[in-house]
């Protein structure tokens, strides 16, 4: 009797395990196909141009990235050009209150640039990148409801994406981040969305933590594969 009930138990939780793992792949097959996944594939470069809000304060940006791992940005503060760029595997910045001269980046700072350099997000080639994934069920009330897939990819850091479950597209991600046995909680909230040669584009990012906004930031414009000179990510 007790190796039946083992293995019935052996059976569901097989069964379980299955029916997660289907319905990780259906929700992330329906959030491509939405998201123009497909399409954003072949992009090789994204320039967007918009506004930073912060404590009030309005903050024009232009933000460019190239496949596979190069990004630029630049930030107008009170009249000063703020610059943060990575090569790839260099990143330097300008912060013209501090020096004209620009600053080699290194250490986590430099880890945050390469993260910004990637046009895909994590979701996307999950299993070629090492990362853990699993799908959390569904949470929300009526009309706000989202399919909820847990990511882990860093010690002390899980990521939970939230997918709208009536247009499949991403609406929030949540981090969980332990510092020294003190969680902290951080949120990015998406919306707006528009459609750009067929792919679906975020227009308003709102930084969270701890359930206060950081940081809104809005695009004004977005341009797919336009050119961009090589040395605009290199160290000057």
């Amino acid at each position: 009797m007790k190796k039946v009930v083992v293995t019935m138990i052996v059976i569901l939780f097989a069964w379980i395990a299955d029916t997660e793992a289907q319905s990780l792949e259906r929700v992330l097959a329906l959030h491509f196909e939405a998201s123009g996944q497909e399409l954003l594939n072949d992009v090789t470069t994204v320039r967007s141009a918009g506004r930073a809000v912060q404590m009030g304060m309005e903050m024009p940006f232009i933000q460019i990235q190239q496949r596979p791992d190069k990004m630029y940005l630049e930030i107008d503060v009170q009249g000063m050009k703020l610059i943060q760029a990575f090569d790839g595997k260099e990143g330097w910045s300008v912060e013209p209150w501090i020096s004209d001269e620009p600053r080699r980046i290194s250490g986590p700072e430099l880890d945050n640039l390469g993260r910004m350099a990637v046009i895909d997000s994590d979701l996307v080639d999950w299993h070629e990148k090492g990362y853990q994934l699993s799908f959390a069920g569904k949470e929300g009330s009526a009309g706000e409801e989202a399919f909820i897939i847990e990511l882990e990819k860093e010690e002390d850091i899980v990521y939970r994406y939230f997918i709208d479950t009536d247009t499949y597209l991403l609406n929030k991600i949540v981090t969980f981040s332990d510092y020294g046995g003190n969680v902290v909680e951080g949120e990015t909230i998406l919306g707006r969305y528009a459609d750009i040669d067929g792919i679906q584009v975020p227009l308003m990012t709102e930084i969270r933590y701890g359930g206060q906004t950081q940081m809104t930031n809005y695009i004004d414009k977005v341009e797919f594969d336009v050119y961009i000179d090589e040395a605009t990510f290199s160290l000057p």
